[in-house]
């Protein structure tokens, strides 16, 4: 990949960064068409094709918020993808402000995303530098080792065997 495109910049900050942050307002009961855009383009890294090992070891927050409802569908769209990058621990965080500016959101309500962000905070900083892959991403690890030992796009098979995980290699170790 041309290591001055933006897809690759982006690919190296998410890899290099301790925590990714991924956020969307509800649109449509989904997140926005440029955060899905930017999920879709990152397809290529899912596990069904070469993901970066990098992700096996990483915490993420999806975060959504909506003057209504649609948040748990928006925190799914980004957490579908994280989930199929490989990321082992994914934090989320829907608030339904009923409002439509940040002036208008209530000081209850502030005070629960204030106690929310502060716990999953403490979270991540707990876990720094530990996390590991559950057995569900371990499965589904798995299932696409097979998927690339019995092979149908090449340049996918190629890049699992290479990183030794067709074999008894495993990114999180």
């Amino acid at each position: 990949m041309d290591t001055d495109s933006p897809t690759w910049r982006i690919s190296e900050a998410l890899g290099n960064a301790d925590l990714i942050i991924l956020a969307s307002p509800v649109y449509v009961f989904h997140a926005t068409g440029s955060m899905k855009a930017m999920l879709d383009h990152f397809g290529y890294q899912w596990m069904a094709h070469r993901p970066d090992e990098r992700m096996f070891k990483k915490q993420a927050v999806c975060i959504a918020t909506a003057a209504g409802a649609g948040t748990k569908s928006t925190l799914k769209d980004m957490a579908d993808s994280l989930f199929n990058w490989g990321v082992p621990e994914i934090y989320k965080i829907g608030v339904a402000v009923a409002a439509t500016s940040w002036d208008g959101i209530s000081q209850k309500k502030l005070d629960s995303i204030n106690r929310t962000t502060s716990k999953i905070a403490d979270c991540i900083k707990s876990r720094k530098g530990r996390v590991k892959p559950k057995l569900k991403l371990r499965a589904m690890f798995g299932i696409m080792r097979l998927v690339q030992i019995h092979g149908w796009n090449p340049r996918d098979v190629e890049y699992w065997k290479n990183k030794g995980w067709t074999g008894k290699g495993r990114p999180w170790k």
